[in-house]
């Protein structure tokens, strides 16, 4: 069975640059390579004119590089109805949030193996978050927090986990060594972000190490109270590596991850990083070893780690080389490789009877 080739259709609820989309993109030109068919389903997100006349300002003002999308290899197409396209029985159909499961649910019964994909918790959406995650599809989680999570709100269990990658070819130490001196963080507006903490632990550093620059980068605007701190909205691959590695640490905030990625890129630029529990960041870190881990909200706590981290240059580079170690765990072949695993697992499961060729035209 795992010598033949899946068919794939996955639902992305929008075009752009955010994480889940972005992660999703590089594990289907991943599957593509293993000689799978892929397709991206993207919804149609009509766009009222403010929002119209936001989205052509930053494009005006920031000049982002292309979106995600664009760096895809296989076959892309806008829907605002699934039912206009085809899908075949044996087909893997893949949704990734809530509102497309909820559009996935629509295709009828006999029509592909409906999978969600969960790729973290909604903070803002709680009770529509656990209507999706009850419904009886598999599920794929990103990590063994939300394995977790599953079980203890909706009795549930999950097929497996399949992680995200790190491309060490795209995040690597780019300047050198002895002009790494500052400590950086991602910035995000978002609840799950939590954008106060991340703020208050950044002024803590100003106040504590105040001849240190510090950096934050972000998809959105800048926050007041950030003045002193070199903040970059939307920087090209080439300038977030860069970023990362002029820094000695970089932390992330966050009260809850699907994943983290932004902890494996630091990593491989060669930061000692420190995170709170917040889910995926407590698979790639091992406290005390590879990073530093903190409670949610309990910026003394991460400030005291970062700063322990800068003044001590023995225990940073143990860190460090430690975490480089855990980098080349997280390639993305390997992701696409643990991912294949669980797809033809459900496949077998839910086709066992079928003796149609995987692989045969849409």
């Amino acid at each position: 069975m795992e010598n033949n080739n899946l068919k794939i259709s996955y639902l992305l609820p929008m075009r752009g640059v955010a994480g889940g989309v972005r992660s999703t993109i590089r594990i289907s030109n991943e599957l593509l390579a293993r000689g799978h068919e892929v397709r991206i389903l993207y919804r149609n997100d009509p766009l009222r004119l403010r929002r119209k006349l936001q989205k052509t300002y930053v494009k005006l003002r920031y000049r982002p590089g292309p979106d995600c999308l664009s760096e895809f290899k296989g076959q892309a197409f806008v829907y605002d109805r699934l039912d206009r396209y085809e899908f075949s029985a044996d087909e893997l159909v893949i949704s990734i949030c809530q509102k497309t499961t909820e559009d996935m649910l629509t295709l009828p019964a006999n029509v592909g193996m409906k999978i969600f994909h969960c790729r973290g918790v909604d903070v803002l959406d709680w009770q529509g978050m656990l209507e999706t995650w009850n419904l009886p599809v598999p599920k794929i989680v990103s990590s063994t927090k939300l394995v977790k999570t599953f079980q203890k709100e909706v009795q549930q269990s999950v097929v497996g986990v399949a992680p995200n990658g790190v491309d060490t070819k795209e995040y690597f130490p780019c300047i050198p060594e002895s002009e790494r001196r500052g400590i950086g963080s991602l910035f995000g507006w978002g609840k799950a972000k939590d954008p106060t903490s991340m703020l208050e632990t950044m002024q803590i550093i100003g106040k504590r190490l105040p001849d240190v620059p510090r950096y934050l980068f972000s998809s959105g605007r800048r926050p007041s109270g950030t003045r002193g701190i070199d903040f970059q909205r939307l920087p090209s691959l080439a300038r977030a590596r860069s970023i990362y590695s002029s820094c000695k640490v970089w932390f992330l905030s966050s009260i809850s991850e699907g994943f983290g990625n932004p902890i494996l890129e630091a990593m491989a630029c060669g930061c000692a990083v420190v995170s709170t529990v917040c889910g995926g960041p407590e698979d790639i870190i091992k406290d005390g070893e590879n990073g530093f881990l903190v409670d949610v909200g309990n910026t003394q706590a991460m400030a005291h780690k970062i700063t322990l981290l800068y003044k001590d240059e023995q225990l940073r580079k143990r860190i460090c080389d430690n975490a480089m170690k855990t980098v080349q765990q997280y390639s993305w072949s390997n992701a696409a490789e643990k991912l294949e695993k669980l797809l033809y697992l459900i496949y077998e499961t839910h086709f066992k009877k079928s003796n149609s060729t995987i692989g045969s035209k849409r």
